[in-house]
């Protein structure tokens, strides 16, 4: 199953109550007339309103999904200022803020056959200037379980928790130090499949490690390959949320690896493709200064790998993955020092007090490395009202000590040194 299929498979986990709504199934005794058969039709609602038609050996399916998280956010600072490797002294500030950080319109199903599958998600953001976009859209062919091909652009696979939805995270939003070393979405060709009942693959040929918005040309003329698989190495791990909200009788244990290549940028050229990656003390590595004075980096390639392993049993669960990260044949207008290897992780933890109605969270985060490290410590609680993934409430408290990265939709910004208080709504339909 892959991370689009787990994400639609897991908005609804308590019971549903299918309602069908048929327009016509019946089809006059040929004897009496030679019409055609009228279509068969339903509607309903199943894990998402769906429409439904059949008619002769044709298939159609179109499922609508809605999901939007609320959030209110607090961050008190306890440094004034940081000062990146390029010298630059920037700000910190305190932030109260009201944010609809995810609302997301899902369109998928199949045509002419359900071989013939398509997926498009719409996603606006108030703190993405509230402007509202195809964050994923692809069709594909589905030859068998063991082996799907997709076109189109979605999720570059490079970590265990980039791949999980960002309505089934543990806490609140994702760990630092996977929003520091993840890739983002870009386009191109995908090959998913479950070659046995315990394991799962995805791999990808595409336009580079983070190419979300882009244009062709904002990006090099080279692509990213990636790829990630995992195991249940003991029993059925079930959806991929780290949580278990199914209260496993039995011991389950999956194991992972993700993986990640790509080539960044072209020599000569300031390309937005080259943007996104900073050094561990947050310094953006194409800016000027930022390995050695007056020296600006314009391409490099980058190598990103991924161990990740978790479990569940009866309420409690835990999950944790580590990331390498290497950056290498710096392409600069003046020679300039090596990045150096780039390390981090983080491990989640937490257990069902009432089954699958409340929940305790921790998590402890760190990304390290030639320029700096920074650690992070989360707690918190998830409270279910109606029993099921539907509608949950989330508050959450993090310590940070000086942010390498900026990630809006964690609402941790880059130099960010102090507690991050965040309490969550989302809604799942």
């Amino acid at each position: 199953m892959n991370g689009e299929k787990q994400d639609l498979a897991d908005v609804a986990a308590g019971p549903q109550l299918p309602v069908d709504v048929i327009t016509d199934r019946s089809t006059p005794p040929a004897s009496i007339s030679t019409a055609p058969p009228v279509p068969a039709f339903s509607a309903g609602y199943d894990n998402g309103i769906f429409l439904r038609l059949k008619k002769n050996n044709d298939s159609f399916e179109l499922k609508t999904n809605l999901r939007t998280q609320f959030r209110q956010v607090s961050f008190s600072r306890n440094e004034d200022s940081w000062t990146d490797n390029a010298g630059v002294v920037r700000p910190i500030q305190n932030r109260e803020a009201f944010d609809i950080e995810r609302a997301r319109l899902i369109l998928s199903g199949h045509a002419f056959t359900p071989k013939f599958k398509y997926f498009l998600q719409m996603d606006g953001d108030t703190d993405s200037r509230h402007v509202l976009s195809f964050l994923d859209c692809w069709f594909a062919w589905h030859f068998s379980d063991a082996f799907e091909i997709q076109f189109g652009k979605r999720k570059v696979p490079g970590t265990r928790n980039w791949m999980l939805g960002a309505f089934d995270t543990r806490l609140a939003d994702r760990p630092f130090s996977n929003e520091f070393f993840r890739p983002s979405r870009t386009t191109g060709i995908w090959l998913v499949g479950d070659p046995t009942a315990t394991t799962h693959y995805e791999l990808m040929v595409g336009q580079g490690y983070n190419t979300e918005g882009l244009t062709p040309s904002e990006t090099g003329d080279d692509v990213a390959v990636a790829g990630t698989s995992w195991w249940n190495v003991i029993g059925d791990y079930g959806p991929a949320r780290p949580t278990d909200f199914e209260m496993h009788d039995n011991l389950a244990v999956r194991v992972g690896s993700s993986w990640v290549s790509s080539n960044e940028g072209t020599p000569g050229r300031q390309l937005e493709e080259a943007d996104f990656l900073r050094l561990t003390d947050g310094t953006r590595l194409t800016e000027t200064g930022a390995l050695a004075p007056g020296t600006t980096v314009q391409g490099f390639d980058v190598s990103l790998f991924a161990i990740d392993a978790a479990f569940k049993y009866r309420g409690w669960s835990a999950n944790a993955e580590y990331f390498w990260r290497s950056v290498t044949d710096l392409k600069a207008n003046l020679p300039v020092p090596s990045v150096g290897l780039q390390q981090g992780f983080y491990v989640e933890g937490g257990f069902f007090v009432l089954p699958q109605q409340f929940e305790l969270n921790s998590q402890v985060a760190c990304v390290t490395g030639r320029l700096g490290s920074t650690m992070s410590y989360a707690t918190g609680f998830s409270y279910y009202p109606l029993k099921s993934q539907n509608l949950k409430l989330t508050i959450d408290t993090t310590f940070i000590n000086g942010s390498p990265v900026n990630s809006t939709g964690a609402d941790i910004l880059v130099g960010d040194s102090g507690v991050l208080v965040r309490t969550q709504l989302q809604a799942l339909f």
